[in-house]
């Protein structure tokens, strides 16, 4: 008669970033954090091996409810660019899990900007280094002095103050979400020396970095 062994198969694992290190859009795999922590559900009381690009990270231990937690360690941060996680539970068997495969992309790195005016069209165009997003009219400011006397000291381009000299302000993206346009329903009339700024707050690179500084240009109206 034969002799049947039958390996008890595991179930594996359940894998992603913890809320701390899931610092883009919520899910898409992209953080900032060199040094992620990664979290998920096996079995209860089983060991969790954390792999990335083949490396191990570590080993955790599911708790009675199946919930685990691995931080990346300090001697093992995870370098610029896109990573494979594999995840693989093992208990007393000494066949592990089918691996959870997860993509990480790790962008430690802020987006800049810069930003042009067309004075003949009345168009201001703000190009940043990848794609973001939190741009608005509001974070274009406008600085200056007219002929007639009249200063103005960082006023939003859409408040009322401004209109006299701007209009009101619509702005559009490219399908990247690289360029942003805004464009003056009236074109500055007013004769003077003015400055454009777009400054940095609310805006954001997909991993959750801040622009790294706002910026500015200068122009004159004759």
């Amino acid at each position: 008669m034969a002799l049947t062994v039958s390996t008890p198969v595991v179930a594996p694992p359940s894998v992603a970033l913890a809320a701390a290190s899931d610092t883009g859009l919520r899910g898409d795999g992209i953080t900032r954090v060199t040094r992620p922590t990664f979290t998920g559900v096996a079995p209860a009381r089983s060991s969790v091996a954390v792999y990335a690009d083949g490396q191990l990270l570590g080993i955790a231990t599911a708790t009675v409810r199946g919930a685990w937690s691995l931080a990346t360690p300090a001697a093992k941060p995870l370098t610029a660019g896109a990573h494979s996680i594999a995840a693989y539970t093992f208990n007393q068997s000494p066949v592990p899990s089918a691996p959870t495969l997860f993509a990480v992309t790790v962008d430690p790195t802020p987006p800049t900007a810069s930003v042009t005016y067309d004075r003949d069209n009345g168009r201001a165009t703000v190009t940043f280094s990848e794609p973001v997003s939190g741009v608005r009219a509001s974070n274009l400011l406008l600085s200056g002095r007219t002929e007639s006397g009249v200063t103005l000291a960082n006023v939003p381009i859409n408040n009322a103050r401004a209109r006299e000299y701007v209009g009101l302000i619509t702005m559009t993206k490219s399908p990247d979400a690289k360029t942003f346009t805004f464009q003056e329903q009236l074109t500055l009339a007013e004769p003077g020396t003015y400055t454009l700024s777009f400054v940095k707050a609310g805006v954001v690179d997909r991993a959750g970095n801040p622009l790294a500084a706002g910026v500015a240009t200068r122009f004159v109206i004759i």
